[in-house]
């Protein structure tokens, strides 16, 4: 962002305003409800069904200046009580899709916070902790779509949460792997991740939620940064369960340190700043925006995906598929499946092979496939799109953009889906409370059987999802070295 003297102004007179503002409020409102954290206390807030809601939690120091590149380091300790009832500042990112606005509440590199949703800030409840997709380029946790009070009402704590994005989140170059020779560059968006899940295990019990029970789930690029989750050393012991939705950190789009550093060095090039032998201090100075437009422009565009996880040797030392498969792995019961009209050779197919991998450890898995089309023409012609399952996992019965159309069964299927995953997180299996009696059992995957579930106009368990197509696709991605059970 270009920084002028009347820019710091008005950031500054807007940031004392929305500090008075959420501080008025908090002693106006004694009976708003606190919690203390590990770095202090935080006012929440009362919504209009009598949930708890915190947001804006910072879960790490601000990763600027000398931070930018850096793993997440602990928040800074704060006086008094913390207002908690106002989205924090968003991961720096242009806007490449229309149904993600992450201006509202401002972006910017000061952007490591977190959000609760919690029924009580006592007892013992299962924890839900979304990432959200968006190509690692774009996204937000507070993001509507991800209001998690449905699945709150069902009892569970839902945590939602930024993490750094494109440049800032993963960017590899030779000039910061010198500063970790050992693991290289790159991934700082994951260990954010990750530093989010340790603060959820010391401090998630305050808000009345169980760290022994926590499910990890996420979509596209969220449900990849889950799947990287599994395979990471770093992430062991953070959660219990974890819900894929439309993506695996597998095959050749996760790239090696090598190559990762290649795009990097390109990236800086585009700035002006030439070579491998550059200074990261000379990285680290570089303006954000025009970090942020150099790389859409090494991309070929703004919504063109061009820095992804990276198999560095720390956070990710081998391929998801691989590390699976070695028992190298944070194996856990798992629900994995894709939509009916995504490419299926990048969503479906790896969604089974999944589920294999998982079960031949003797650990379930769950598959589905989701068809929900909107009734009118459009709808129909686009089909049962990427993403387009979001706000039915939240248990929102009708979606928030007009071109995702209406059908008769939506708050149907909205119910059902938040309560399979709500059952699942609660016990491990998606058939338990509250989707126990209510819905159709959903029957584990196995080799043999080959089931699935199928949620749109019915919820159904059927067998053999695309099965000569998905034998294909993994007949060739073995021979490009992946790993196809």
């Amino acid at each position: 962002m270009r920084i002028d003297a009347a820019g710091i102004a008005l950031t500054f007179v807007s940031s004392l305003i929305g500090c008075y503002t959420q501080q008025a409020s908090v002693a106006s409102n004694p009976a708003a409800p606190r919690v203390v954290v590990d770095a202090g206390a935080l006012a929440g807030r009362v919504d209009s069904s009598g949930l708890l809601v915190f947001k804006g939690i910072p879960y790490a120091a601000p990763p600027v200046g000398d931070l930018r590149w850096r793993a997440p380091q602990p928040p800074a300790n704060w006086d008094g009580v913390r207002p908690a009832q106002m989205l924090g500042h968003n991961c720096m990112q242009l806007q490449p899709y229309g149904d993600i606005d992450p201006f509202t509440a401002g972006i910017s590199e000061d952007c490591l916070y977190l959000n609760v949703t919690t029924p009580s800030t006592s007892g013992r409840r299962p924890v839900m902790v979304w990432i959200h997709g968006g190509g690692f380029f774009a996204g937000f946790g507070g993001e509507e779509r991800h209001d998690g009070s449905v699945l709150a009402r069902k009892g569970i704590v839902v945590v939602t949460f930024n993490y750094r994005l494109g440049p800032f989140g993963f960017l590899a170059h030779p000039a910061l792997s010198r500063e970790t020779p050992t693991y290289g560059s790159g991934n700082y968006g994951l260990l954010d991740q990750v530093a989010a899940l340790q603060w959820v295990q010391r401090n998630i019990g305050r808000f009345g939620g169980d760290p022994a029970r926590v499910t990890i789930f996420g979509e596209s690029a969220g449900s990849m940064s889950v799947s990287a989750l599994l395979a990471s050393p770093l992430a062991k012991g953070l959660f219990r369960g974890a819900i894929m939705e439309s993506g695996i950190a597998a095959g050749p789009v996760i790239p090696r340190r090598d190559s990762a550093e290649a795009t990097g060095v390109r990236i800086a090039a585009a700035l002006g700043v030439d070579g491998i032998d550059v200074t990261a201090a000379r990285l680290r100075a570089l303006n954000a925006d025009s970090l942020l437009a150099a790389t859409a422009r090494v991309a070929g565009g703004p919504a063109q995906p061009i820095l992804w996880p990276t198999i560095e040797g720390n956070l990710l030392r081998q391929p998801v598929d691989s590390a699976i498969l070695r028992g190298e792995a944070n194996v856990v019961p798992i629900i994995i499946g894709s939509n009916a009209d995504e490419p299926q050779s990048f969503f479906g197919a790896p969604s089974r092979a999944m589920a294999r991998l998982i079960t031949l450890h003797g650990t379930p898995a769950w598959l589905y496939q989701f068809t929900r089309v909107g009734d009118d023409s459009v709808s129909r012609a686009r089909g049962a799109y990427h993403s387009a399952e979001i706000t039915f996992v939240f248990g929102r019965s009708q979606p928030l953009q007009a071109s995702a159309g209406h059908t008769s069964y939506d708050a149907m299927l909205a119910d059902a889906m938040s309560d399979y995953w709500a059952a699942f997180a609660t016990s491990g299996n998606p058939n338990g409370p509250p989707a126990q009696g209510k819905w159709p059992r959903w029957p584990a995957y196995d080799r043999v059987n080959e089931q699935y579930m199928e949620l749109g106009p019915q919820l159904a368990a059927k067998r053999q999802l695309r099965q000569a197509l998905y034998d294909s696709l993994d007949a060739r991605a073995r021979a490009r070295g992946e790993v196809r059970p």
